[in-house]
């Protein structure tokens, strides 16, 4: 049997300690758990340790709220910008036996709504377990280990607006500057207004993401500049196995250069000369990250709960959130 443990707090040299596990993932990281904390200051990041006959075999770490008295842990939650979680193990451990000790902290002290996330759970095991399953896709793109390989990959659409945008003199810069935080959000804003709906966070969190994540060494900010204007930036969070597209804005008005084309390419760039096999342009069904190579593949967020009707109300609070920012726009539109 697998016992979870709860630690005071993390654990010194977490980062190097969670290394050895197969499930790690960036969102495991103390700099992403800190940057998930400072925009979360109402929740706890809580720490487990894996215990099968007296010895160490993992560790646990989540988000934990209250909700309307009820506490609720995501490994991630939903709403913090985090891809995955879950427990950190090797792949050979029993997963049935990881899932089983993990609801085993079900109650009033833990939680009594879970939600999970990691491409190595098993669709068939959760749902065995008592599990509902959230469905969505992203979009995954291989990354080449050369330049001229990384190059091959991209559909035809995408190499021709890249070259416009050389043609234009759009020059595609890696920088330090937190001024990139606010050239970001001011065309995230109007990124969203297009669509008719309402920026979902405020300036604090790409401020947070870019406060955490950069000097640890796993954000990329990258902007796209025409002379001296910055017509497009995006912040890339990454690291060894992965590297993710977190948000990206551009002026519409300059949409004709190929801003936005430039910069995903600066970002398949950087993976190459990192060694990053992988780009997660996170979210799928769209045109725009088709023309990069790659595929839409399964995201799967898995959730229970300890009291009847829990989880009903946590998906129709999922599908009003995303509502309400419509609606927002709007009333800010008349």
């Amino acid at each position: 049997m697998i016992v979870y443990e709860q630690l005071p707090g993390r654990p010194e040299g977490w980062d190097q300690l969670i290394r050895q596990f197969d499930t790690r993932t960036l969102f495991h990281t103390g700099a992403w758990l800190d940057h998930v904390q400072s925009i979360h200051p109402d929740g706890t990041i809580v720490y487990f340790r894996l215990v099968q006959d007296g010895e160490v075999i993992g560790y646990h770490c989540a988000l934990r709220i209250t909700k309307m008295l009820l506490p609720i842990q995501g490994s991630p939650l939903g709403g913090t910008g985090t891809n995955f979680m879950g427990p950190l193990v090797n792949a050979d451990i029993d997963q049935r036996e990881v899932i089983r000790g993990l609801w085993r902290l079900a109650g009033p002290k833990h939680f009594l709504h879970l939600e999970i996330a990691n491409p190595w759970l098993d669709r068939g095991l959760m749902e065995s377990e008592g599990f509902s399953v959230h469905e969505s896709v992203t979009h995954l793109v291989p990354i080449g280990g050369t330049t001229e390989e990384a190059w091959a990959g991209l559909k035809s659409q995408a190499r021709n607006r890249i070259r416009k945008a050389w043609k234009n003199e759009l020059v595609v810069e890696r920088t330090d500057d937190p001024a990139i935080v606010d050239h970001f959000y001011d065309q995230f804003i109007e990124v969203y207004g297009k669509q008719g709906m309402v920026t979902p966070f405020g300036r604090e969190r790409p401020r947070s993401l870019f406060e955490n994540l950069h000097p640890a060494g796993h954000l990329l900010p990258l902007w796209v500049k025409s002379g001296e204007e910055v017509v497009a930036a995006g912040l890339f969070p990454y690291d060894d196995k992965a590297i993710y597209f977190w948000g990206a804005g551009s002026w519409l008005k300059h949409h004709a250069l190929c801003p936005n084309e430039a910069l995903h390419w600066g970002v398949i760039e950087f993976a190459v000369e990192k060694g990053i096999p992988v780009y997660n342009m996170c979210g799928g069904k769209s045109q725009f990250k088709d023309k990069f190579g790659g595929e839409d593949v399964p995201n799967l967020t898995y959730y229970r709960s300890a009291l009847p009707l829990l989880s009903v109300a946590r998906r129709y609070y999922r599908q009003l959130h995303f509502r309400s920012l419509k609606v927002r726009a709007t009333s800010q539109q008349a």
